[in-house]
């Protein structure tokens, strides 16, 4: 006999199935006259995939399953007609048509009851299991809808580090959601929205059209790296005009081009040119090189570390800080899109305030 699961053990497969021909019933009782024509011309499209997939171009009506399964659990179409309250007349012609479109005897019939063939055994088996994929599709479909399981894909050109709070909340909620993280400049990553590659930039500068959505998350200032034996490397603070005759090393990704562009137009005002160099290096790895001698830089992010103890970070005045803002297309349909979002309205605002 088949393992019939119950509540005290494995679910049974009556609540999916009854589940369904609830959907099935209702579904009826809306169906127009039109929506049949259209299904009637959808179903060239169905043949195919099916004999693409290898799914059976017709399906049997659910209710067979669960006649046959119930016949196997009361070991009789009589027991089993009561517990579904129905005539046992169709319990046993039902499973008679799944017998027949399965090609298969399927119970053994006797005075004493029936009970499921070596192949019945097998079958039921078999669709035990593809029931309970059904069950799990289901279930992540519906997860995905609301936001609890998925994929997100998000660009950055600012220090991760600046978001670990938003994120940590994030992943605490929806560990389930599948998080990719692509650095890059603020104009690649603005574009990358708008190409849906990713779902979401945070960028220290908007750019695009109007088609983009953004939430300004606040501004972050900026910080020296200076070797630890710099001359000014005892300093809490310090101009940038402080820095005029320095080397500066700065990055060509991330948030270097905007680094870039405020050196230079505050370096309109002093009276020599900033002397500058780009790599193609991500921060740490700038910070790095300045302790080993190549010159200085400067960071975004008032929550940053060093990463060698050969530097030192020191705060810039004035107006020396970026804006960090969101950025994302209000026609893009990912659930976990707004769940994040969410996440970091609360943690921007919070942080504002602050």
């Amino acid at each position: 006999m088949v393992e019939m699961r119950t509540e005290s053990g494995r679910p049974t497969l009556a609540e999916p199935i009854n589940e369904h021909l609830t959907a099935q019933k209702a579904a009826n009782s809306v169906v127009k006259e039109r929506e049949a024509r259209r299904l009637e011309t959808d179903l060239a499209g169905v043949a195919y995939l099916a004999r693409r997939s290898g799914i059976p171009a017709t399906v049997p009506d659910f209710r067979l399953f669960q006649y046959a399964f119930a016949s196997a659990e009361h070991g009789s179409f009589r027991r089993a007609a009561a517990a579904l309250n129905v005539q046992q007349s169709t319990v046993s012609r039902s499973v008679r048509s799944l017998e027949d479109r399965v090609g298969a005897k399927l119970f053994e019939r006797a005075h004493s009851g029936i009970r499921p063939t070596p192949a019945g055994n097998r079958f039921l088996e078999e669709v035990t299991l593809g029931f309970d994929h059904f069950r799990r599709a289901t279930r992540r479909v519906g997860a995905l809808q609301r936001g609890e399981h998925g994929e997100l894909a998000i660009a950055v050109s600012v220090p991760f580090v600046r978001l670990g709070h938003a994120f940590k909340r994030f992943r605490e909620r929806y560990g389930g959601i599948s998080v990719e993280i692509v650095e890059a400049t603020s104009s690649a990553s603005c574009a990358s929205v708008q190409q849906r590659t990713v779902d979401v930039a945070f960028v220290t500068k908007v750019a695009g059209h109007g088609e983009l959505r953004s939430l300004h998350m606040g501004n972050e200032r900026m910080l020296a790296v200076l070797p630890k034996s710099h001359s000014l490397a005892g300093a809490r603070r310090l101009n940038l005009e402080e820095l005029r005759r320095e080397r500066f090393i700065l990055s060509d990704g991330g948030s270097g081009p905007e680094i870039e562009d405020h050196l230079i137009r505050r370096a309109a005002k002093w009276a020599v040119s900033p002397n500058m160099q780009l790599h193609r290096v991500d921060q740490c790895n700038l910070i790095n090189m300045v302790g080993m001698g190549f010159g200085v830089t400067i960071v975004v992010g008032s929550s940053l570390r060093a990463v060698t103890d050969e530097v030192v970070l020191v705060p810039l005045v004035a107006r020396n800080a970026l804006s960090l803002h969101a950025v994302w297309m209000d026609t893009n349909p990912n659930p976990a899109l707004k769940r994040l979002l969410d996440i970091v309205r609360e943690s921007g605002c919070a942080r504002m305030a602050t």
